[in-house]
């Protein structure tokens, strides 16, 4: 023995081999057969386990944290792509309500044509409204439509309303139309309107003057006094006659409003309220006599 703390030749030495003894000892004692933990265990494992719970609460909240916050950056991703496409949809529901208003227009101006060829010998020619012109005195509108689709000075322009106008002048492409708000006996550019009332066999009088106070188109030159022509009468539907082949007959001038006799009472003048809006016209119809050379169309 003491030759053996010569050959260590150091306290420390020594006191590091009882060390290792008794470590040996103890692991052979906790390897043997036995029920329960040895004191030295349970500490060291209630140590680690109250360590790592301490440690894994704060890493779970960190990282729980940066879970939220990757969460919460989808959100907004989705949120953005939602609103792109609300957006769209808003934009796509916009173009749908112009094409169906657009649509319902077409539609109705297809029902008036079709119902008014079948009432005379005439077809319209579909054009668009390109400007207006709203002076006092020579109110014109110009539309898109000209000589190249057999539209020519003097024909008669509507809407679906009634009489708007006159050709006046053409283009190859395009028309001026004169309204005939601008009527006036003592005009050498104005024109006579041959009219008649619907329903009404024999009826005449000439519309050829215009009240700009009153808005109401002059219908002059009405025989009351003759016992085998029917009375025209207010609320009647005054038409163009298609008397002088200048206008085709049939179309709608307005409604009878008044009827003042003439001074010595032989004639009669019917002031009639135009059926025609004269406001925001978008789309009007050149009035053509006889039978599209295109389609075949028009009412015989």
């Amino acid at each position: 023995m003491f030759e053996l703390f010569r050959t260590l030749g150091n306290r420390k030495l020594f006191i590091l081999l009882i060390v290792i003894v008794l470590f040996v000892a103890l692991m052979g004692v906790t390897l043997g057969d036995r029920v329960g933990l040895t004191w030295p265990e349970k500490f060291v494992k209630d140590t680690v386990g109250f360590t790592q719970r301490i440690v894994n609460k704060p890493t779970q909240a960190v990282s729980g944290f940066f879970e939220d916050i990757s969460d919460l950056n989808s959100v907004y991703e989705e949120n953005d792509n939602y609103r792109i496409q609300v957006a769209e949809l808003q934009r796509q529901l916009i173009d749908y309500r112009t094409l169906k208003n657009k649509n319902d227009q077409l539609q109705k101006d297809l029902e008036f044509t079709e119902t008014q060829k079948r009432n005379s010998n005439k077809y319209y020619r579909f054009s668009h409204v390109v400007s207006v012109n709203e002076d006092v005195n020579n109110p014109t509108v110009n539309i898109d439509v000209g000589a190249k689709d057999g539209v020519e000075v003097g024909m008669a322009v509507t809407s679906i309303e009634g009489m708007v106008g006159i050709i006046s002048t053409t283009t190859e492409y395009t028309s001026t139309v004169q309204l005939i708000t601008s009527l006036s006996l003592t005009s050498p550019d104005s024109y006579s309107i041959a009219a008649t009332v619907t329903g009404k066999d024999g009826t005449f009088g000439i519309v050829e003057n215009y009240d700009k106070k009153q808005n109401r188109l002059l219908m002059s030159g009405i025989n009351n006094n003759d016992p085998n022509k029917e009375k025209i009468e207010v609320n009647d539907i005054v038409v163009t006659s298609g008397s002088g082949g200048v206008f085709p007959a049939g179309i709608v001038l307005g409604k009878v409003r008044d009827i003042v006799p003439s001074e010595f009472g032989l004639t009669s003048t019917a002031k009639i309220l135009p059926s025609a809006s004269f406001v925001e016209w978008k789309e009007l119809f050149v009035v053509i006599p006889g039978v599209d050379p295109n389609t075949g169309d028009g009412a015989q």
